[in-house]
């Protein structure tokens, strides 16, 4: 598949190093938000990624992300920073931050290309896999942060914040989406009840909002690298647990929170999930469902 990107914006990367193939990169799946490339040149491999959006964040996830955390996707200084900051962990390598570079408004990130191929999904993969998926998540976790918001630091506010932030985004975007549909102005409700008798969150770590098996890559029973790291930002470590319930089984959680309690123990959801678990239904981080379906998950942790 050829592609598009700028010849002047090809000489920034590559210099004068002649290319010997230039492919868009298709992630297997509908609606992610960023345009990809590989640049391969007789020395060198690269992946350069950008934003698909030109306007200000309108669709559901990037505009909670946006609202909530800060991140404005069209800014690779978030993609950048969130890269940086994860490759402090070895467990789960991230691509090197070559080169950030700016074009007719648009914003680019040259990072190195990994080894391995996308991970489809959580379940069926072998013990080993997930036990150190969860010794990794756990030392993710391990970094704190007093305030939340993003990781470049852009939008940074005090825990006492978090939870009034996310009752008035929630709010907002059932209006925005979902203004005539009782079920969900009922929960709604229901979940702003809850939450005015949630405790501020004791502190925060890098969560990844959409965190889901394609965001990384595997080999040889592994996973070999994280690549896609745009929707991470400084929250309540719950909502990492409340998303992975909804792409693993029991099988698959068990050697998951064995490996994560090696680290350190594990949180307990059961006074957040139903609040965190409409946020993230608002989000839709596993596409449109039925609000009734997406309360009756399964809990796994």
């Amino acid at each position: 598949m050829t592609t598009e990107l700028d010849p002047e914006l090809l000489k920034a990367f590559v210099q004068d190093e002649p290319i010997v193939e230039l492919l868009a990169l298709d992630p297997g799946y509908s609606g992610h938000g960023s345009d990809v490339w590989l640049i391969r040149t007789a020395a060198s491999e690269m992946i350069v990624r950008s934003s698909r959006l030109r306007e200000e964040p309108d669709h559901e996830f990037w505009w909670g992300l946006k609202q909530l955390f800060g991140v404005d996707p069209r800014d690779m200084i978030h993609f950048e920073a969130n890269l940086k900051l994860l490759g402090g962990i070895p467990d789960i390598p991230v691509p090197q931050v070559l080169v950030r570079k700016s074009l007719h408004g648009r914003e680019y990130l040259a990072v190195e290309r990994m080894e391995g191929s996308m991970l489809r999904s959580f379940v069926g993969q072998p013990d080993g896999l997930l036990h150190d998926f969860g010794v990794w998540l756990a030392k993710v976790h391990s970094i704190s942060f007093d305030k939340f918001g993003n990781l470049a630091g852009t939008q940074a506010e005090a825990k006492e914040r978090f939870h009034p932030r996310l009752a008035e985004t929630m709010r907002i975007m059932v209006e925005r989406e979902h203004a005539h549909d009782p079920a969900m102005n009922k929960y709604l409700t229901i979940v702003l009840g809850q939450l005015e008798h949630l405790p501020a969150p004791e502190t925060f770590c890098p969560v990844m909002i959409d965190l889901g098996p394609t965001q990384f890559l595997a080999e040889n029973g592994k996973i070999a690298a994280l690549v896609d790291a745009e929707a991470y930002v400084a929250a309540p470590r719950e909502l990492d647990f409340v998303g992975l319930e909804y792409v693993m089984d029991k099988r698959a959680a068990r050697p998951f929170a064995e490996g994560y309690s090696s680290v350190r123990a594990m949180p307990d959801l059961s006074r957040c999930r139903m609040v965190y678990r409409f946020f993230y239904l608002l989000m839709g981080v596993q596409g449109s469902v039925d609000i009734r379906r997406w309360l009756a998950q399964p809990e796994l942790f």
